[in-house]
Order: structure tokens, then C-alpha cells, then sequence
């Protein structure tokens, strides 16, 4: 026979339980769905162009999932596909971002007629969307927000690739992970046609977030300075 301690402890775990955020659901696996971002041994240079060999062996997370029309989007098709990778040094995340779009829209002044990029960056890891972690990149716009730690932004030449620098406070730990989301604005004749995100709609709570997981598969030596392969760039 349980005693009431044992009745109270069982109790106290199932409302903690209750109360922790629930997470998005891989429709393909069953697990909670998550991107992986690995420690590079060299930090890549944000300048748009995605030719650094830290990204060359990064995990590639495609951005797929229709949110408008909560299903899974043609990888396939003509109008937009996008693709990330994301890795970490330090205290920072840098994240690569591809986008093939049959039009990019970059000279509109209201942000609804122009294609922009949503990221979502929860450092404290509640587990939920929210307006504080929610950022804006308008396509070809290398001016992050002031108060988002994205610190630099920076597009390729065509507009349709992306790379920027977050800054998490402190190096997080291997197996740490935030709350991350990230989708695409696809707009077409001042008209938003498609919103494709990475991860799909959560099954429990529309306001849920993803996880993106710190790993590492270097041993790194504590005496030894990273080198940031923009100063190799330089020399040619």
C-alpha cells in the first residue's frame, strides 16, 4: 500500500510533467522533431556566399512544410525551395540559409509585399513562440534589428542566400538546445502566395517551437585559438 508521501511525490512529478512545454512532433518518425547544429572547428565568415568549409559537413534541414496549408510542400516545385544548415563556436550560432525562388521580391516598402525570412531564436528555451523571440529579415536587407541578437546579416549577390550570426549570451554545452524555428515568406506581385517553414505545425499547441541541439564531435584543445576562416579568405 502507498503511503500519502508516495501519493504526493507521484502527484508532484505528473504536474510537472503537465506543465512543461510539449514539443513538435516529427510526422515521419514520431520523435520530437529538432535540428541538430554541430560545433565547427572553424567559425564561417557571414558575407552571404556559403563557400565555407564549415558548412560542408553540417546537418541540411529543408524548409518544407506548407503552414498555410498545414501540409507537407512540394520540394519539387518550380515557385521555392529553401534549405539551412547551422553550426556553432563559441557563444555564437551561425546559420546558412538557400532559397530558390522563381521571383524574389526585395524593393517593396511594407514588409507584407516583399519575401523576408522569419527566425525564431528562444535562447531560454521555454518551449513557445513568442513576440520577444520572434525576428524579421527582409530579403537583400543586411541591417539586422538592434535589439535581436542576430548581429549580422548578410545576403549573397542574387538575394537568395543568407547567412547570420546570433549571439547566445554564452557557449552553451554539448546537448544544450534552444527553441528555434525558421520559415520563408514567399511573396509574388505584392501578394503572400506561400509561407513554408522548416518544422510543422505543432499537433497540441499552434505556439510551440522546435528544438535546435548543440553537439559536438571535436575534441577541442583549450590552448588553441579558433581561426576564423575569413582571414584565410583574405589572402586571395
Amino acid at each position: 500500500m502507498k503511503t500519502w508521501k508516495q501519493h504526493f511525490t507521484v502527484f508532484f512529478m505528473l504536474t510537472i510533467a503537465s506543465t512543461g512545454f510539449a514539443h513538435i512532433v516529427d510526422p515521419d518518425t514520431g520523435f520530437p522533431f529538432q535540428y541538430r547544429a554541430n560545433l565547427a572547428e572553424v567559425a564561417p565568415l557571414v558575407d552571404g556566399f556559403l563557400d565555407d568549409p564549415a558548412w560542408e559537413a553540417a546537418e541540411l534541414g529543408n524548409l518544407e512544410w506548407d503552414t498555410i496549408e498545414n501540409k507537407r510542400w512540394n520540394q519539387h516545385s518550380d515557385d521555392f525551395t529553401g534549405t539551412f544548415v547551422a553550426v556553432w563556436r563559441n557563444s555564437f550560432l551561425y546559420i546558412a540559409i538557400k532559397l530558390t525562388d522563381d521571383l524574389v521580391e526585395t524593393h517593396e516598402e511594407k514588409l507584407s509585399r516583399q519575401d523576408h525570412l522569419e527566425i525564431y531564436l528562444d535562447i531560454d528555451h521555454t518551449g513557445y513562440k513568442s513576440n520577444v523571440f520572434h525576428h524579421t529579415l527582409r530579403a537583400g536587407d543586411h541591417n539586422p534589428d538592434p535589439n535581436s541578437p542576430i548581429i549580422m546579416v548578410a545576403w549573397g549577390d542574387d538575394g537568395q542566400s543568407c547567412e547570420l550570426s546570433v549571439n547566445l549570451g554564452q557557449s552553451p554545452k554539448k546537448d544544450d538546445a534552444i527553441g528555434f524555428g525558421i520559415l520563408y515568406n514567399d511573396v509574388d506581385g505584392g501578394r503572400l502566395r506561400h509561407k513554408i517553414s522548416w518544422a510543422p505545425i505543432a499537433s497540441t499547441e499552434d505556439n510551440t517551437l522546435a528544438d535546435l541541439v548543440f553537439t559536438s564531435k571535436l575534441k577541442l584543445d583549450t590552448n588553441l585559438k579558433a581561426m576564423q576562416w575569413g582571414s584565410i579568405k583574405s589572402l586571395y
